[in-house]
């Protein structure tokens, strides 16, 4: 057994004995992903989809050793399909963390980045990517669901262009920050264009689909299919602080 699968199944977190195979308690579905963009950023009308290059798994374990939420890589599993990353059913999914390395887009799956409201590891990261790779458009998306969602969507742009959306999907309360129209006249899409691409900027927040504009700010009008595209998968140990994270947020306790 890994150090990593000793710390998440030898005990529960109320302190009773655990194996990797207990549920989480998210639905499936669930699932908390981390996108970044590096120049040169192509003209939002041209179609450049993620698979016009190979994936690069030398320095896609490189990117998963930088991310704040893990302590060690334990091993390096074979690469596979992206459509393949199962969302986390299990105690034992959460030591993986999957990374596709394509081009200028690194796309990152870490289970440890999700929110339940209360648990603040995604903007961490973001802000910790930021300040890392400051040319880099930076898009964070989670969905976490225990029957109701809890819905997290950030679009960072270089020079501090920024949007934030947070709350639950049973809600109105939600949390809104930044300037999307600002996001939209930065990565050069007028408002109809995406509104046609699914980001309705004419809606109320609480009804516009965020993750649309995150999908704008890497992607731009014409997204590929990336579900054919192979990733690594990383086994991790996590620092104290994910570790905990991970507990609240994929167990409740």
């Amino acid at each position: 057994m890994t150090r990593a699968m000793s710390e998440m199944t030898d005990e529960t977190p109320g302190g009773k004995p655990g194996n990797g195979a207990e549920e989480v308690v998210p639905k499936w579905g669930s699932r908390a992903e981390l996108t970044l963009r590096f120049p040169p950023f192509p003209e939002p009308d041209v179609t450049v989809g993620p698979a016009s290059v190979a994936h690069d798994p030398v320095r896609a374990r490189q990117v998963v050793e930088e991310l704040g939420t893990i302590a060690e890589v334990l091993e390096q599993l074979p690469d596979r399909p992206l459509g393949d990353v199962s969302d986390p059913r299990v105690r034992a999914d959460l030591d993986l963390v999957a990374v596709g390395c394509w081009g200028n887009v690194v796309h990152i799956i870490e289970p440890a980045l999700g929110s339940d409201l209360l648990t603040p590891a995604m903007t961490l990261e973001v802000r910790r990517q930021r300040a890392r790779h400051p040319q880099a458009r930076i898009v964070g998306s989670l969905e976490i669901d225990y029957g109701n969602s809890y819905c997290e969507d950030v679009v960072d742009l270089p020079g501090g262009v920024e949007a934030f959306a947070g709350g639950w999907d049973c809600d109105d309360e939600w949390e809104f920050s930044g300037d999307p129209e600002a996001v939209l006249r930065a990565i050069g899409v007028d408002r109809g264009a995406a509104a046609d691409a699914g980001f309705e900027l004419d809606e109320e927040p609480l009804d516009r689909v965020w993750s649309d504009l995150g999908n704008l700010a890497i992607w731009g009008l014409h997204a590929g299919a990336a579900a054919g595209l192979p990733v690594s998968v990383f086994r991790v140990r996590r620092t104290p602080e994910a570790a905990i994270d991970l507990k609240e947020v994929w167990f409740g306790r």
